[in-house]
């Protein structure tokens, strides 16, 4: 096995497990190798490890990428100990035997880390039993799954019958809402195929929760008192999506046009996908969303951004006041993005025609087709009452928590090494 570790600056010691086949470097949240300056490329350079030898390629990086000193020309087989510079940021590449004697000065810190884990899952449940809250278990495989455009549950056959790991526990939970159950929690592993980066990994830990009668208001009360209580902060603070975008950028992105959105796009300094200008709306405001707004959200104090555009409603209800938006809220911290939470829909229907809806969407992005109709859906079509819910990420709650800069630093065993 083959490791990038960084040797200079606020990092130094972090390492990067290079995985079989190439491993993309760069500013890109999806990047294998997450690097937040902005002198680095989204997709700056690349490192292929081959069965026996492991290779780096600048990929037409606008400021270059050295190694021992020198700007890369052409491809170059990597040897252990060699020195690689992308901006400001030096990295080591090393093989098993050379990252193996570094680790050993990380056993420390990595025992420590998880026991302060252990504490925040403590206090964490201290929270929801102090708050009335009971605690539940629901399948984490299952015939049913969310159906989201962007979200790849991992199949599994079982007697010949198709299932999924659970990308989150909503459809297990709300059928327990439905069942009589009025306030729940489940701190459980969820499972989503392609998840890569710093803030990402292909099995994670969530915190989810539902509570019967909340308004989206209490679930957003609710939501800031536990994670001030989790994180100590004073305080949180909570923003419209419009009135962020507005603020930001200076757009309405409940009311502007294709073409204003398209030119707004156009005039700011940042590297857009090649392919923007055939993306669809909601697309774009996802990448204004990711480019320009959440970076600024949450670094006083935490930031819940509320009232997202109705065509991003995914399971939540549309406001019943404002026709533009849905009843959903995400929670932001240090500009990354924790929590997510909806005033759930209640009408089997309306869920039968987002899945149908979404699930063409995924056919043009040649994915497999989802389940339209579950379980949920004939215990929403008995009686799903009115509630709130909350999904949270623990594992960057834990980073955030132990000022980490990545959600492998605070896992036992990421993926690469499960």
């Amino acid at each position: 096995m083959a490791y990038l570790i960084i040797t200079n600056g606020l990092d130094k010691g972090q390492h990067f497990v290079l995985s079989n086949g190439e491993n993309i470097v760069g500013r890109d949240e999806e990047a294998q190798i997450h690097l937040s300056l902005n002198a680095v490329n989204r997709q700056h350079a690349c490192v292929v490890v081959q069965c026996d030898s492991v290779l780096i390629q600048d990929l037409n990086s606008v400021n270059g990428t050295f190694v021992n000193g020198e700007r890369l020309q052409q491809d170059l087989l990597l040897n252990d100990g060699d020195l690689i510079q992308i901006a400001d940021l030096e990295m080591k590449f090393c093989t098993d035997t050379a990252a193996s004697e570094s680790h050993k000065f990380r056993s420390t810190s990595t025992v420590e880390t998880l026991i302060a884990r252990s504490g925040l899952l403590k206090q964490l449940r201290e929270f929801f039993y102090d708050s009335g809250f009971d605690e539940v278990e629901t399948p984490v495989l299952s015939a049913d799954t969310v159906v989201d455009r962007y979200l790849h549950p991992i199949s599994v056959e079982v007697a010949g019958k198709q299932h999924w790991l659970q990308t989150s526990p909503e459809f297990g939970m709300k059928r327990l809402i439905a069942s009589g159950m009025q306030a729940i929690f489940q701190i459980c592993h969820a499972f989503r195929d392609e998840e890569r980066g710093p803030l990402h990994n292909l099995e994670f830990t969530m915190v989810e929760w539902y509570q019967v009668g909340h308004s989206t208001q209490e679930a957003m009360d609710f939501l800031g008192k536990l994670i001030t209580s989790m994180l100590s902060y004073s305080g949180y603070d909570t923003i419209s999506y419009s009135d962020a975008f507005q603020q930001i950028l200076k757009i309405d992105p409940l009311k502007s046009t294709e073409k204003e959105l398209i030119n707004v796009i156009a005039s700011l300094d940042f590297e857009p996908p090649q392919d923007w200008r055939g993306m669809n709306r909601d697309d774009w405001l996802d990448l204004l969303m990711t480019e320009f707004i959440q970076p600024r959200l949450g670094f006083e104090q935490p930031c819940i951004l509320y009232d997202y555009p109705a065509s991003q409603s995914a399971l939540a209800r549309l406001h019943p006041e404002k026709p533009l938006v849905a009843e959903r809220f995400e929670l932001f911290v240090q500009g990354i993005e924790l929590a997510n939470g909806y005033h759930e829909l209640l009408d089997a229907e309306q869920l039968l025609q987002r899945n149908i809806k979404t699930n063409a969407l995924r056919q043009l992005d040649d994915r497999p087709e989802l389940p339209n109709d579950s379980y949920l859906a004939d215990a929403m079509r008995h009686g799903l009452p009115d509630c709130c819910g909350v999904a949270l990420g623990f594992d960057r709650l834990v980073m955030l928590a132990l000022g980490k800069k990545s959600i492998r630093d605070v896992i036992p065993f990421p993926f690469a090494r499960a």
